[in-house]
């Protein structure tokens, strides 16, 4: 059984009745930008990616409906949202997902790797309200990677660094070498334990064989009460 990753990227907008935000730059334009610039980097890196852009939308729900469609007929192991945030005033990044599982963890590896490109951290947020992250079948996140009618944010913006940014970050979540060929630092922890980002496929047999482990050990070094219910998305401590 393979243990590659399946990642569904959506960019956001970019759709009949579904455009983006509009400030000194275009939200579609940003995100049609930086998304491409993701997918080539996850593809090249051997990330199986499902491209959640629609097709011949008819409504705003259309468009969402059909976003969510792909990545669950793909059976997709994560799903990213890339937009771009507007508010008079504001700026900075934040990611948005569904407190308490694999979204809030990812979420909390890929941010820092943003705010290193020196955005304003704005935290990882909870939303319930979103279709996108409600509807998936999989783990998913939406990043407002920064805001399009912010002069602080726009004024040196690089689609490529933000890309760049967000790859290291998918890469140090899900344990995938990066283009140059290393696991990223990220995967210890400030206690020198380290860990893996379940995926699909993952069970705590299979750890235990990839780390040289028992199933056991796992069960103690995580304090798992049910070892059938891991999900993809769950940090696990291997070591």
């Amino acid at each position: 059984m393979s243990n590659a990753l399946k990642l569904a990227i959506d960019i956001g907008h970019n759709a009949p009745y579904d455009g983006g935000a509009i400030g000194i730059k275009s939200e579609d334009s940003l995100n049609l930008d930086v998304g491409t610039k993701l997918i080539g980097k996850c593809s090249a890196a051997g990330i199986e990616v499902i491209n959640c852009a629609p097709n011949n939308v008819q409504s705003l729900f259309d468009s969402l409906n059909k976003r969510v469609g792909i990545a669950n007929d793909s059976k997709a192991d994560f799903f990213i949202s890339i937009h771009h945030n507007a508010f008079p005033g504001a700026n900075g990044t934040e990611i948005l997902c569904i407190p308490g599982g694999g979204g809030e963890e990812v979420s909390k590896i890929i941010l820092p790797e943003i705010i290193k490109l020196g955005f304003t951290n704005r935290g990882v947020k909870a939303r319930h309200d979103l279709y996108v992250l409600n509807e998936t079948n999989m783990s998913a996140i939406l990043i407002e990677c920064a805001f399009c009618d912010s002069e602080i944010d726009m004024r040196s913006y690089d689609a490529e660094k933000m890309a760049s940014s967000i790859f290291n970050g998918i890469c140090k979540a899900f344990n995938i070498p990066n283009n140059m060929g290393h696991i990223p630092e990220s995967n210890k922890t400030i206690d020198e334990g380290i860990y893996h980002v379940v995926r699909k496929g993952d069970n705590l047999w299979v750890l235990s064989k990839q780390y040289n482990t028992t199933v056991k050990n796992l069960i103690a070094l995580n304090s798992i009460n049910d070892p059938n219910l891991i999900y993809i998305g769950q940090r696990i401590r291997v070591r």
